[in-house]
C-alpha cells in the first residue's frame, strides 16, 4: 500500500482518538464504539470499511484510547495515554514504521459534548479533529479536517456505542 493510503488508515484511527475535558463528559466518552462505514462522508478510496474506538479511564485525570480502522483492507491501529489539557502526547502506531516521524495529538475542551484535537506529524500539524458526542450519549461525530497537502485526510464519521 503507498504511504499515503497509510497514512490515511493512521489518521482515520488516530481521529478517534480525541476526549472531552469535564469528567462528566469525558465519563460519557469512556466505552467501546464501533464506526458506521455507511456514514462515511470523505474521500472515497479512502472510506473505512470497518472500525473500533475504546476508551478507558487510566486515573489521575488519564484516559487511554486504542482505536483500530480498515482502509483498502489495510488495517492500522494506534494508542494513547493522555489528559485534556492541550499538550501534546506521543501516539503508539501500529503496524510501526522503522524512521517515520513521531505522532502527537493534543485535546483540549471545546463545550461539554465538544472537544477538539490537533494531530501532529514530527511536529507538523497535518489535521485537526472535532469530535461530539449526541445528547443521549450513542453517538460519537468525528469530522478531521486534514492541514494543507493533507487535506486529503478531511472526513466525517460516525460511531455507534457499542
Amino acid at each position: 500500500m503507498n504511504p499515503l493510503k497509510r497514512l490515511c488508515v493512521v489518521s482515520l484511527a488516530l481521529g478517534a482518538l480525541a476526549s472531552s475535558g469535564l469528567v462528566e463528559a469525558q465519563e460519557a466518552a469512556v466505552g467501546s464504539w464501533v464506526l458506521d462505514p455507511a456514514e462515511y462522508k470523505g474521500l472515497p478510496q479512502l472510506a473505512p470499511t470497518a472500525g473500533t474506538l475504546t476508551i478507558t479511564d487510566a486515573g489521575g485525570g488519564k484516559y487511554t484510547s486504542v482505536s483500530e480502522a480498515t482502509v483498502a483492507g489495510m488495517t492500522g491501529r494506534s494508542e494513547i495515554t493522555y489528559s485534556v489539557d492541550g499538550k501534546d502526547y506521543v501516539v503508539t502506531v501500529m503496524p510501526a514504521q522503522p524512521g517515520a516521524p513521531s505522532i502527537t495529538q493534543s485535546i483540549e475542551r471545546v463545550s461539554d459534548a465538544v472537544y477538539k484535537s490537533s494531530l501532529k506529524l514530527g511536529g507538523q500539524e497535518i489535521a485537526t479533529a472535532l469530535n461530539e458526542i449526541s445528547g443521549d450519549g450513542k453517538t460519537l461525530t468525528l469530522t478531521t479536517t486534514g492541514v494543507g497537502q493533507f487535506s486529503v485526510l478531511s472526513s466525517t464519521m460516525i460511531y455507534r456505542r457499542k
